[in-house]
């Protein structure tokens, strides 16, 4: 994992932050133009995985298997941060087995 980078991965999905490319982490600050689109859309859609921590969204849930268990990968995460005024700093790979 990439040391200015967030990642993480659920049932079907791999989830990355880049916080090179974050608003809010880039400008350190708690008001940032994207308004923590990510954080909002994965409590609004998603089942509270990321939090806010140091003005830079974070897992909200460390346990890896938990994270699993918990994600219903709505990815409404990186549909947020390419729509609200965000950067297109989360990237999802999903993986679909048997399509090749």
């Amino acid at each position: 994992m990439a040391k200015n980078m967030l990642e993480f991965e659920t049932r079907k999905t791999k989830i990355t932050i880049n916080y090179d490319k974050c608003l809010a982490a880039l400008g350190d600050t708690p008001t940032p133009k994207c308004g923590f689109a990510c954080v909002k859309a994965c409590r609004l859609y998603g089942r509270n995985i990321l939090k806010i921590e140091n003005n830079r969204p974070v897992l909200a849930v460390q346990d890896k298997e938990e994270i699993k268990r918990l994600d219903n990968e709505c990815l409404s995460c990186e549909y947020a941060c390419s729509t609200k005024s965000g950067t297109d700093c989360i990237g999802i790979a999903l993986s679909l087995e048997g399509n090749r």
